[in-house]
């Protein structure tokens, strides 16, 4: 399969300032502590959350990088614990529209290099659906992140159906990113495996609630976009389709099947393992996959181009890896 421009959706900003905590009242309100022009510390409250570099805010940094990788275009996104959802509405509205005009910023510096998704307060789902229309129509973004649980609420719930509404409506895509797994707080003894294990089975989790819930299915034209290849999803779809098949659509509740929903949902390529992205390209949504590498973090994925190359020709339809997959998620087909 012949190299074409490479689409990474999956990467992520910090701005390099965030708006003061209003009255410094407000608990786990996002920071910034400079420690010199290329480096700080992310402070959630008072307790360091994350060492940074310039890469996180600095597009010329950023262009380096991608013409060393070979990138053509990244998708800018928030560092997901920027997302807020445990914050008043009022302070996260107003930080989540500081956060989507940086994204805009950087996407204006360099339209050629980037695109956008930005952040909404789904605390409040009527409130971030009423927040879609400035994404899209003050901050010029094609999308929005949105975290694999909202305050340990999966997103299949009914409470969110104005949110998908808008989303559709707007034709916005919607990239759903692990957040606070669920099964957290049941890993403290093993931290490690929160990243590294509890990431990607949430986000299985919230792709399955989302079909179990039947959103696909009342919003046929949205589209969803799943981070870390759709997480644990291929091995829990199995069980579903079968469990589809014995409870007659789970009681009659879903008129497809689990697995013709999954097709149509789009993921990224963070999987580490060629022969299993190949397995997803080709079996669980074809044409549906596009790169994603976590940029500029510990578990990006290194050499992206090389690793996308040597999947393409396993794939059926191995363009769609590079940039097609990318653009009809961002609606730039």
């Amino acid at each position: 399969m012949t190299e074409q421009g490479l689409i990474d959706v999956h990467s992520h900003i910090v701005p390099r300032e965030l708006p003061a905590n209003p009255a410094g009242s407000i608990d786990k309100w996002p920071c910034i502590q400079c420690q010199s022009a290329t480096r700080a510390t992310v402070l959630m409250g008072a307790k360091p959350f994350r060492q940074i570099d310039e890469r996180s805010w600095d597009v010329r940094r950023r262009v380096v990088d991608m013409d060393r990788d070979r990138v053509a275009a990244q998708v800018l996104s928030p560092m997901p614990e920027l997302l807020s959802y445990w914050i008043e509405l009022g302070p996260a509205v107003e930080l989540g529209r500081y956060i989507n005009g940086a994204i805009a910023a950087m996407v204006a510096e360099r339209p050629d290099r980037f695109f956008g998704l930005g952040s909404v307060p789904l605390q409040d789902p009527v409130r971030a659906a009423e927040e879609l229309r400035q994404v899209k129509d003050k901050f010029g973004l094609s999308g929005v992140e949105v975290g694999s649980n909202i305050n340990g609420c999966y997103l299949g719930d009914r409470r969110f159906d104005p949110f998908f509404a808008a989303a559709e409506e707007l034709g916005l895509a919607v990239f759903v990113h692990a957040l606070h797994p669920l099964a957290a707080p049941h890993l403290a003894n093993t931290p490690n495996l929160v990243s590294f294990a509890g990431f990607p089975t949430d986000t299985a989790l919230c792709a399955a609630n989302l079909i179990g819930a039947g959103v696909p299915e009342r919003f046929p034209r949205l589209r969803i976009g799943f981070s870390h290849g759709g997480g644990t999803l291929g091995p829990i779809l199995h069980r579903m389709e079968h469990g589809w098949h014995r409870t007659k659509g789970f009681d009659g509740k879903l008129p497809h099947s689990p697995k013709s929903y999954a097709a149509r949902f789009f993921y990224d390529s963070l999987v580490y393992d060629a022969q299993y992205l190949a397995h997803l390209a080709n079996h669980l949504a074809p044409g549906q996959i596009f790169a994603g590498t976590d940029y500029p973090y510990q578990v990006e994925q290194r050499e992206p181009a090389a690793f996308i190359a040597s999947v393409a020709d396993l794939v059926a339809d191995g363009s769609s890896l590079w940039s097609g997959a990318a653009k009809r998620f961002l609606g730039r087909a």
